[in-house]
């Protein structure tokens, strides 16, 4: 389905990462959108670029996600209804968005205009992966999310209770509050133009 106010989660440009789990013959229940950092600089081209290292990944080293994000660009990696490599305990059920920067920053550096256009383009493309999926615009604990609660974490989370891995991003300083915001911003303006209730 095509959305008037951006690109569909389907429609997004895609760069094939050469790892991820293809389901076939049927769809995908998603209950979390993970959120991460590349751990990559903040520059124009940093979603093409980590794009591009999905795909070129060596056999020794599996990693992937849905979505590469930066200030001017929106890549999928990974197609919405198969699994990608991107956090053991939330990939068969999780939609994996990759932001540029890294988790270490401060919430200064959140704030500045790069983060900010960043933000807005990973805050839009949650909203759409929500409409989707008919999930909540919501942070969740780590007790929701052990619970099996449906809505939107940080790979540190997934970490903290899944403890099948050791990534700490989207850092201590990501601005939970605000993207939030943002995202339930996009969603109702989507829901709004597409004439839902």
């Amino acid at each position: 389905m095509g959305l008037p106010t951006g690109p569909d989660t389907d429609t997004f440009p895609f760069v094939k990462a050469k790892w991820f789990t293809d389901i076939v013959n049927q769809k995908r229940e998603v209950r979390v959108i993970v959120i991460h950092t590349m751990e990559a600089p903040e520059k124009d081209k940093t979603a093409e670029n980590v794009a591009n290292f999905f795909q070129g990944l060596p056999s020794t080293k599996k990693a992937s996600a849905h979505l590469c994000i930066d200030n001017n660009s929106i890549i999928q990696c990974v197609l919405d209804n198969d699994v990608a490599f991107a956090a053991p305990g939330a990939n068969h059920n999780g939609i994996h968005l990759e932001l540029a920067g890294f988790a270490a920053q401060s919430s200064a550096d959140w704030s500045d205009v790069y983060s900010k256009a960043l933000l807005e383009n990973a805050a839009n493309a949650a909203a759409q992966y929500c409409l989707k999926y008919d999930l909540p615009r919501k942070h969740l604990s780590n007790d929701e999310l052990e619970a099996g609660d449906e809505g939107i974490v940080g790979h540190v989370q997934v970490t903290e209770v899944f403890k099948k891995s050791t990534h700490t991003d989207p850092g201590k300083h990501f601005p939970w509050t605000t993207f939030i915001a943002r995202v339930e911003h996009f969603y109702q303006k989507r829901k709004n133009d597409l004439g839902l209730p």
